[in-house]
């Protein structure tokens, strides 16, 4: 039984190491992505009952979390809020929306991004 025992602490202490990588890379950052969420639509002052269907996911390509919402005044456009920390827009988010697979212009919108993301989206065009 003693020489187990070191087995035994090896695989507890990589076990142990493994939930609290698991939590430090992906359960606080999706924590912390989903309150920006909230507190951009709350700016947008939109109500938890407006919205149909909401999925958040890790966005492997360009970092930081996907969150798609359809609203259910909105039906045929799929708003997608993407979050990452290196984005230097309000709560760290991009908006878009589209519809078919088509992006839309915030004109087409019925829940359009905040101002400040608006005036960057200008300054660079």
């Amino acid at each position: 039984m003693k020489k187990y025992k070191k087995w035994w602490i090896t695989i507890g202490i990589i076990f142990i190491l493994s939930v609290i990588g698991y939590v430090y890379w992906f359960a606080i950052p999706k924590h912390t992505a989903n309150k920006a969420v909230d507190n951009y639509l709350a700016e947008q002052k939109i109500k938890s009952n407006q919205i149909e269907t909401r999925v958040i996911k890790k966005d492997w390509k360009m970092g930081g979390y996907l969150t798609k919402i359809v609203f259910k005044d909105d039906l045929k456009l799929k708003y997608e809020y993407s979050y990452d920390e290196r984005i230097d827009l309000p709560y760290h988010i991009f908006v878009d929306a589209y519809k078919d697979g088509s992006g839309q212009t915030e004109g087409e919108m019925k829940h359009p991004p905040l101002e400040e993301q608006l005036e960057e989206m200008n300054k660079s065009k």
